[in-house]
């Protein structure tokens, strides 16, 4: 049977999770967006931080990239993109240049994975939904409720995504599937079964809310900004300024 996944909230009382869900929000954006155009004095400080926000959630790094292979993956491919350039004979060379220029773009990609990561371990989902309506609600024409409930249910439902894939994974490597040399069919055999579930799961997930009546208008977790949320925003802020260093 597949391990409990390690993406999803765990329960805790450290000051990440005690901070205000609007406050890890808001630098959750912040930091995404300055993480686009920050160099490496930024990008450095920003590991730093993000490497002891890993270890005060609880989350262990070797655990977490276990979790994240796929997406490991993904960086992979997208450094060899950008990456390995074609001469006039097809054949294939590295630019160190374009090399460098892909890392800094997966590494920015990799920070901003590891900071959601860090938001869904830290905060509960209601507190998720809860102050994305508050964000939601100065825009017009958007019903803030409705959105914050679809978020609300995908940051529910990946951790179930990830345990349903650990256990196909387990399942078909102990039916000897590292015999199949085409990866494509590997590949199929894998992704079938796993929309299959998903999609049955969201199934029994819509009857369920429907036989209880649910509806987005519901009594939201009081939010409150407290103390220990202006010092990390002041902290964040000088985080900020390390973003105008080449």
């Amino acid at each position: 049977m597949g391990e409990l996944t390690t993406i999803g909230f765990s329960p805790g009382d450290s000051l990440l999770h005690r901070l205000d869900p609007r406050t890890k929000q808001a630098l959750l954006m912040g930091f995404s967006m300055m993480s686009l155009m920050g160099g490496l004095v930024f990008l450095t400080s920003l590991s730093a931080v993000m490497i002891c926000c890993l270890n005060v959630a609880g989350l262990r790094p070797a655990r977490l990239l276990a979790e994240i292979r796929y997406f490991l993956f993904f960086l992979f491919f997208v450094f060899g993109l950008r990456s390995v350039t074609f001469d006039h004979g097809w054949v294939p060379s590295i630019s160190l240049d374009l090399a460098e220029d892909a890392l800094v773009v997966c590494w920015r990609l990799l920070l901003v994975v590891c900071m959601g990561i860090v938001l869904m371990a830290t905060t509960r989902t209601a507190d998720i939904r809860a102050a994305l309506v508050w964000f939601l609600r100065p825009i017009p024409l958007v019903n803030e409720r409705m959105a914050a409930t679809m978020v609300g249910l995908v940051v529910r439902f990946l951790p179930v995504i990830l345990f349903q894939a650990a256990e196909i994974s387990d399942a078909q490597r102990a039916r000897g599937i590292e015999r199949r040399r085409n990866p494509m069919v590997r590949l199929m055999r894998f992704t079938i079964p796993l929309f299959r579930r998903v999609f049955l799961s969201a199934d029994e997930l819509a009857v369920a809310m429907q036989a209880r009546c649910y509806h987005e208008h519901r009594t939201l977790p009081e939010l409150v900004f407290k103390r220990r949320d202006a010092l990390a925003a002041g902290a964040a802020l000088l985080l900020f300024l390390t973003v105008f260093f080449p």
